[in-house]
């Protein structure tokens, strides 16, 4: 569980790209990345998507090549949503006991593929939870935009207003 308020150096991604269609595999599989973790809603796809978002598919298939299939899906979700996911993404779902920003579902990716955490990178869109979560595991943080920020629920915009204002606060 999170208690207080996360460090600065939490709030700092490794990496930021505009979505998933802009990373770059080989670069990091050359910083001794082996497995990549995603968020699903506005990272794969649209809020609630049924599937990868069709601009991203190819770089994610890349991706998977690249990293031998030691690829999947942390999201925060509903049991429901886990499930949608499990059925329409060809991608290991990580079952959801503990919600980003703790670090357990993150390590019960490690334990799933077998690889540490300084071998991982995950990619996610909200600074709050995929990208503390993964920075408090040790893992290499990925921060890309929302993918259609017009799909997100009433309850998203005012998060990613105050993640812009920590973002500006603590310059991250």
């Amino acid at each position: 569980m999170l208690t207080g308020f996360p460090s600065p150096s939490f709030l700092s991604p490794d990496m930021e790209v505009e979505t998933v269609a802009n990373i770059d595999a080989g670069a990091l599989y050359q910083r001794g990345i082996r497995g990549v973790g995603f968020d699903a809603d506005q990272t794969l796809c649209r809020f609630y998507g049924k599937e990868i978002d069709a601009d991203l598919a190819e770089n994610v298939e890349r991706i998977r090549e690249t990293f031998d299939g030691n690829v999947c899906i942390i999201s925060n979700c509903t049991a429901q949503r886990y499930a949608e996911l499990v059925e329409n993404f060809p991608l290991h779902v990580v079952p959801v006991h503990s919600k980003k920003p703790s670090s357990d579902p993150f390590r019960a990716a490690e334990k799933h593929f077998q690889l540490p955490p300084s071998k991982w990178a995950f990619v996610g869109d909200r600074l709050l939870t995929d990208i503390v979560g993964a920075n408090r595991a040790g893992w290499f943080s990925v921060l890309v935009n929302p993918l259609i920020p017009d799909t997100d629920p009433w309850y998203m915009r005012p998060a990613r207003r105050y993640e812009h204002i920590l973002r500006k606060a603590y310059r991250v």
